[in-house]
């Protein structure tokens, strides 16, 4: 016994010992680099154009570290993401430069590159150093997040797919089995039992806001329940199918559940309301899950479990989405700006932006022992990224990444919000949306 013990400390010792070094190299690796930069472009300013997200408080956090390393000046212009889109694009139609690094939605890529917002970094990508490792990513992540027509444009800084957070405490306390919820009839009957079982609480909270957030929402039902933007490697558009009109049935339904005002909700409400402890389920993406364990800010912290999204009539699917960090065209530091880019998402400063709150996008994190440990959520997370790859084995996106999807996207959430608010019907609203995304491809 003593025997057996004796090599459990020498193989944990020698083990931390190792860990010790390669943290020791990994660190003299980038203070080498940061010298090289500051050589060069030590003195130099950037702004920064993000919106308010996890992964952006985990960057501001670093912030610091790599000006000291690099002596490049910081500055961030912060605001809802909401906002974001249409103050980039207004930046880059007055070519102020005031912008050096954008805050890039996976769904703007294609307009992105069309109108020359954002430059391709693929030859930035060629001189970056071995230690930056960028097939380290994610594949879906990579491969879906900030690549157009061949190019990359973005790094992913926040890559996600969508899951369900649930609270363990109310669901033991009333006898529900979370392994019940196999279903989006399942879910729907979930949110009808928690839904006012106790004085302000509801059943489940989502996005429903008009524009972006209510399609981030709706189309979490949307393929699962057979439902379609276009058809298959088409402009056929299918928004009006019979299966699109059912998934927007659905979760107008669905939100019959959600706390009052849902029509107002972004990821920011939505999020909240269930940190707060008003509601007992909770269905949005995976990126947003630091906040949920943040004790500081969510009473339900350590309460909290986490499963995949149900399967629909049409089987699994689930969204690849997400957030790139890219450099504009129009700004005069693009050398700078890809210096910044390439500290905040290298491999070797990948556990310092998790261990600050932002968003796994590397699979060395993502399979990590210690922060599988750490965040409970990383196997559903996992489990989510399977799922969304049943769309990109049929190569669907889950939101087209082509120039005309903002204006589409635009249409989508009107629509879906009169449905939501009791204007129309969803057949009506929907036959409305195809004829204008129609009109666009003539």
């Amino acid at each position: 016994m003593r025997k057996e013990r004796l090599i459990i400390s020498v193989t944990l010792v020698l083990v931390m010992l190792f860990t010790c070094v390669i943290s020791f190299a990994q660190s003299q690796e980038l203070k080498t680099w940061g010298a090289q930069v500051k050589k060069q472009l030590g003195g130099s300013k950037i702004t920064v154009a993000a919106a308010t997200h996890p992964s952006i408080e985990a960057f501001r956090k670093m912030t610091p570290q790599f000006e000291k390393l690099t002596g490049i000046e910081v500055t961030w212009d912060t605001m809802e993401e909401i906002y974001l889109h249409d103050k980039i694009l207004t930046e880059h139609v007055a070519r102020t430069g005031r912008y050096d690094v954008v805050m890039m939605d996976v769904c703007w890529i294609g307009e992105f590159a069309k109108k020359q917002v954002a430059i391709p970094l693929d030859d930035y990508l060629k001189k970056a150093p071995k230690w930056y490792n960028y097939n380290d990513f994610v594949p879906a992540y990579s491969k879906g997040l900030g690549v157009y027509d061949n190019k990359v444009y973005g790094i992913p800084s926040a890559g996600e797919s969508a899951f369900i957070a649930y609270r363990k405490d109310l669901f033991a306390k009333y006898g529900y089995d979370p392994a019940s919820i196999k279903t989006y009839d399942d879910l729907l009957a979930a949110a009808k039992f928690f839904n006012r079982k106790e004085d302000g609480l509801y059943g489940i909270s989502m996005r429903g806001r008009r524009g972006h957030h209510i399609v981030y929402g709706w189309f979490q039902a949307l393929y699962p329940l057979g439902g379609s933007v276009f058809g298959s490697g088409t402009n056929d558009v299918r928004i009006n199918s019979p299966e699109s009109i059912r998934s927007l049935e659905y979760f107008v339904d669905l939100m019959q559940y959600a706390p009052r005002g849902i029509e107002n909700f972004s990821h920011e409400e939505a999020t909240t309301t269930f940190m707060q402890g008003q509601a007992a389920m909770w269905f949005d993406a995976t990126a947003l899950a630091p906040w949920i364990e943040d004790e500081t800010k969510s009473i339900v912290a350590g309460k909290v479990g986490y499963m995949a999204p149900p399967t629909g009539p049409s089987g699994s699917a689930a969204a690849v989405a997400g957030w790139n960090l890219a450099i504009s065209s129009a700004s005069k530091n693009k050398d700078v700006a890809w210096a910044f880019i390439t500290y905040m998402t290298s491999q070797l400063t990948a556990a310092e932006y998790v261990d600050s709150g932002g968003v796994v996008t590397r699979t060395s994190i993502l399979n990590d022992p210690k922060f599988v440990s750490q965040y409970p959520y990383y196997p559903q997370i996992v489990e989510s990224l399977e799922m969304a790859n049943v769309l990109v084995e049929k190569g669907i996106d889950w939101r087209p990444r082509i120039p005309e999807w903002p204006r589409i996207g635009e249409i989508l959430g009107l629509n879906a919000s009169l449905v939501l608010t009791k204007q129309q019907k969803a057949k009506d609203a929907l036959n409305n949306a195809a004829r204008d995304i129609k009109a666009l491809f003539k």
